[in-house]
């Protein structure tokens, strides 16, 4: 008897001694970053049968367990990514947001000062020193369009780093998730009943909290202990014990973006299966490659709509009279050397991955720029016809328009409303199946903007219909430009001015910086809200710590006195005999 005593007494002894050791490190590691409280779970002895009943033999310790909840913690991770992704924008576009509604930075004073200095002219069409004056407005105007591109393109590198640097940080994690899963798969299978080594899955799963700052990830936890993670796009980041990682390349279609995807092989050769941002959910590299994709792409090409569209009609006015001297005048903002204006301000790129035998040309033949939005374009050719969707769509690609003409036939890209937006031809009879190229119609402009003339007798301040020094029609005609509705003409609509068009892109930058700050500031409310959460349950409070403490201090002083009663007893049964 005194030894089934003594053994259900050490059984106590043992199970009070774990409960407070488990304590104490929860006490020790209340403020460490991750930590999740930790509980034994104890189970009772098989009892033994006797004459009156089954009588119980003590207790065991089942395991010692994270106090852990899936859901609260896909949560969090979720929330997480939400919350990065919109705060990765919100950064991007505060940058865009304070550069255009600068006027040291902006075009509005640009704007202003350039109509402005036309409508002065115009009272006195032979004043040197105020046909000097437009000049240097002119000089102001594309040279601030020249700093806003030169911005816009700083911004597209920085956005790029911070894709290269976010990509290093998601790849750093993954290798760092697949050897802890290596060591939990071990450690669990060291130990005779299986329980989890509970530090290793905190540090594992701090690092996935880490992770889902980079990008949204799906995790699945295995029988074994480990955990795979995959990209909201199905591709695998960790399976077992193996990383998947990212790769970063130069857009091939595009040098001055960055591409992110994984290796894939094709035909024997290795090549980048690319991401877009849309198939990677939340998390701030999904943020920056949107930003990059959709606003800075947008707005940037508006901005060399804009100068494309001023440099065009203010050249079609001003070629169209007669300088001082009573001369044709000649343009007065050049975007090139080439000698077309279409070139000059477009860009076509080809894939890298097109034929490299006879390989498809495209070559962009006209643009309306009073239609033209900011959106560029992929062709592809499908069954020697080409095809394009806008740079960005999920969309079909759909038939190019086909235009006979006697100079040779050419494409077109129309709007919704049948109205021509941009023509261009393929320059070989036999284009190549599958080959691609991205349209960017304006994509230059704002960049190679440069005032053409230089001496104030060279601004054809009068008609060529009414040659005079005193005629004013033609800088006139320039002035009207700021009210004029020259952008964004449909069927349905009049278009709008120059300074209408400019505020507007002011108005949606904006709108979208609130938009994101907004945004980004609820996703945190809710990050915080679920932390807040998981720390209330998953966390260490010192309340209830204490009080675990006078219990199994109890506990252990109650099983310490069973042992001392045990002795008593059997040294009486010594006794008797």
């Amino acid at each position: 008897m005194s030894t089934s005593v003594y053994g259900i007494a050490l059984s106590g002894l043992n199970a009070a001694r774990a409960g407070i050791s488990t304590t104490s490190n929860n006490i020790a590691n209340s403020n460490t970053v991750g930590y999740n409280r930790q509980q034994v779970i104890q189970q009772a002895r098989p009892s033994t049968g006797s004459d009156v009943g089954f009588i119980g033999q003590g207790v065991d310790i089942a395991s010692v367990q994270r106090v852990y909840s899936d859901f609260i913690n896909s949560q969090e991770q979720k929330a997480t990514s939400d919350a990065a992704f919109y705060n990765a924008k919100a950064q991007q576009i505060a940058r865009v947001d304070a550069m255009i509604a600068d006027d040291a930075s902006g075009l509005s004073s640009a704007l202003s000062i350039f109509f402005g200095a036309a409508q002065t002219l115009s009272t006195n069409p032979a004043d040197l020193a105020a046909r000097q004056n437009y000049l240097s407005s002119a000089e102001t105007l594309s040279s601030r369009f020249n700093g806003l591109n030169t911005v816009m393109d700083e911004l597209r590198s920085a956005t790029n780093l911070k894709v290269r640097d976010t990509v290093e940080q998601l790849n750093n994690a993954t290798s760092q998730i697949a050897a802890l899963n290596n060591q939990i798969v071990t450690a669990q299978n060291q130990t005779s009943n299986g329980g989890p080594p509970n530090d290793l899955m905190d540090r594992r799963d701090k690092l996935i909290l880490e992770l889902s700052e980079q990008v949204q990830t799906t995790r699945v936890d295995m029988a074994d202990g480990s955990t795979n993670l995959f990209l909201a796009n199905g591709q695998s980041l960790v399976i077992g014990t193996t990383q998947f990682p990212v790769q970063t390349q130069v857009d091939p279609q595009d040098p001055q973006n960055l591409l992110v995807g994984m290796t894939t092989n094709v035909n024997g050769q290795d090549r980048l299966l690319a991401f877009d941002s849309g198939s990677l959910g939340n998390g701030a590299l999904a943020g920056f490659l949107s930003f990059r994709e959709d606003e800075l792409t947008e707005y940037q090409n508006t901005i060399s709509l804009l100068a494309a569209r001023i440099g065009q009609t203010v050249n079609d006015i001003q070629t169209a009279g007669v300088d001082l001297d009573n001369n044709p005048a000649s343009a007065l903002f050049s975007f090139g050397s080439s000698g077309s204006f279409v070139d000059d301000i477009s860009r076509v790129v080809p894939n890298v991955n097109n034929s490299t035998v006879n390989p498809t040309q495209v070559t962009l033949r006209g643009l309306d720029l009073s239609k033209l939005g900011p959106a560029e374009y992929e062709v592809q050719i499908v069954g020697s016809q080409p095809r394009y969707r806008e740079v960005g769509s999920d969309g079909p690609f759909v038939p190019a328009s086909l235009v006979t003409d006697p100079g040779g036939d050419y494409f077109e890209i129309r709007d919704p409303a049948g109205a021509p937006l941009l023509s261009f031809q393929l320059n070989n009879a036999t284009p190549q199946e599958g080959d691609r190229f991205v349209l960017m119609p304006v994509r230059e402009a704002a960049l190679n903007m440069r005032t053409a003339i230089d001496r104030p007798s060279e601004v054809a301040a009068s008609s060529a219909v009414n040659p005079s020094i005193g005629n004013n029609e033609n800088i006139l005609a320039v002035a009207a430009l700021q009210n004029s509705r020259t952008l964004f003409q449909s069927n349905n609509s009049a278009g709008v001015s120059i300074s209408d068009g400019f505020n507007q892109l002011v108005s949606r930058v904006g709108n979208k910086t609130r938009e994101f700050n907004l945004a980004a500031e609820s996703r945190e409310t809710v990050l915080n809200q679920v932390a807040d959460s998981r720390d209330a349950l998953q966390g260490v409070n010192m309340d209830e710590e204490a009080a675990n403490l006078i219990k199994f201090q109890q506990a252990y002083q109650a099983s310490g006195r069973v042992i001392s009663l045990s002795k008593e007893l059997f040294d009486q049964i010594l006794s008797m005999f």
